[in-house]
């Protein structure tokens, strides 16, 4: 009976014990998710079902793992590259030249690429180059911009809920502000009670756009608790300010900001990125014209958020425009979209006041310019300085010289063409 207990005693050593079973009614008494699961893992540890899943998930990860493998366009072989570009190309319905499908299929039945002869790896290398022009298409310009329109959009959906709701609150702040005024100076005694209840309703719900305000105003609090450390100050409120003039100084601030910078800065790159995504959805593009749009245009989005930034300061449309009924806004993303418009009007700008008048050119008179004689003793009379200069730079005629000898000046055509102002300026100075 000895024997027969040492027999069977590591038989019942090697079965595992009733306690390695678990139940679904003691889960919860194990603990959390993560140590449920290492305890039953770790109590049908030997369980040779509980093998099997195992072997089979980890068969399953590592076939995951190695088609991940394969496919990762940098673990392939320049030969294998152009085979899936080509099958992408086919699954997209585009059309594969024959001088471009040819060589990359010859490449593939050369076996080792590095081995192939010379005159096929040219052609294979000059066939991928043109098959790479024609994949790198549109397509990935657009998811691009797409991407970056997406996330501009979302960023500015944000910041205009978070301006309205300031606007909103801080509206409301100043008209309940002004019904407590008017409540305070209401003296009658008539209508005492419905003064006192309406006065408590309107600081009741003062009370309530502050603590709304404490949430709005949470972010930039935040903010300012970062820039503390470069010694810009906390922004602490003083025990004795009044709570309801410090939301309204906030409240402003805040909106002032977001509508003057930060709102028509990402409506003008809205604008541009839109411009960009028009330019790319013409069909008419081939694949090397739309693949350098993207290098082409990059510069176009931060010019667009320069234009709408400038939109709100040099595009103030007339009062008798039909653009007065668009906000600052709508005008940052126009001048976004088309950036040539605020460069135009910010160039006219410019030269409006750099550009110097020209000079006026000097009118030369008809007449002779040095003076002649005005009598018979050949003295010359200078010309009288209030006097016309084209009748002080004239000779008298001889009809206006009086008993003066006749004689004919060299230059009797030009004396002939004096206008009549000029003979009666001349006469009244003889005269005297």
């Amino acid at each position: 009976m000895s024997g027969l207990s040492v027999v069977h005693s590591p038989l019942h050593e090697r079965t595992p014990p009733p306690r390695a079973a678990v139940h679904p009614g003691e889960l919860p008494r194990l603990g959390t998710l993560p140590g449920q699961l290492k305890a039953i893992l770790r109590q049908s540890g030997r369980h040779p079902r509980v093998e099997v899943v195992r072997s089979h998930l980890r068969i399953r990860v590592m076939s995951l793992w190695s088609t991940k493998s394969d496919t990762d366009p940098k673990k392939l072989s320049p030969v294998e590259q152009a085979r899936a570009s080509m099958r992408k190309l086919s699954e997209r319905g585009v059309e594969i030249p024959a001088q471009v499908a040819l060589p990359i299929l010859e490449a593939e039945k050369a076996g080792d690429f590095k081995s192939a002869p010379s005159d096929v790896q040219h052609k294979f290398w000059s066939a991928y180059g043109a098959l790479n022009s024609k994949i790198k298409s549109a397509e990935e310009a657009k998811d691009y911009y797409r991407r970056f329109f997406y996330g501009i959009l979302t960023a500015l959906l944000l910041l205009q809920l978070y301006y309205s709701a300031s606007l909103a609150v801080q509206a409301r702040l100043i008209d309940v502000g002004k019904a407590i005024q008017a409540f305070d100076t209401q003296s009658t005694t008539t209508q005492i009670a419905k003064v006192l209840a309406d006065h408590k309703e309107a600081v009741r719900e003062q009370a309530t756009y502050l603590h709304i305000n404490e949430y709005i105003m949470g972010i930039p609090k935040r903010i300012a608790s970062l820039l503390s450390i470069l010694g810009l100050g906390d922004g602490a409120v003083a025990a004795d300010d009044k709570p309801e003039a410090v939301a309204r100084v906030q409240l402003d601030l805040a909106t002032s900001f977001i509508g003057g910078f930060l709102l028509p800065v990402l409506y003008g790159m809205l604008g541009a990125i839109a411009f960009v995504l028009r330019r790319l959805s013409d069909e008419s593009l081939t694949g090397e014209e739309s693949r350098e749009i993207r290098s082409r245009y990059s510069l176009r989005v931060p010019i667009g958020a320069l234009s709408g930034l400038a939109a709100g300061w040099l595009l103030q449309p007339p009062t008798s425009s039909t653009m007065t009924s668009l906000s600052p806004f709508a005008l940052a993303f126009v001048a976004g979209y088309s950036a040539d418009l605020v460069f135009t009007a910010m160039d006219r700008l410019v030269a409006a006041f750099t550009s110097a008048p020209e000079p006026r050119k000097a009118e030369r008179p008809s007449g002779d310019v040095s003076p002649q004689a005005s009598d018979g003793s050949g003295t010359r009379q200078l010309p009288d300085s209030n006097a016309d200069p084209s009748a002080a730079t004239a000779a008298p005629t001889p009809e206006a010289a009086g008993p003066a000898p006749q004689q004919r000046s060299p230059r009797a055509p030009d004396i002939a063409a004096l206008s009549s102002r000029a003979q009666a300026n001349q006469q009244a100075n003889q005269n005297v």
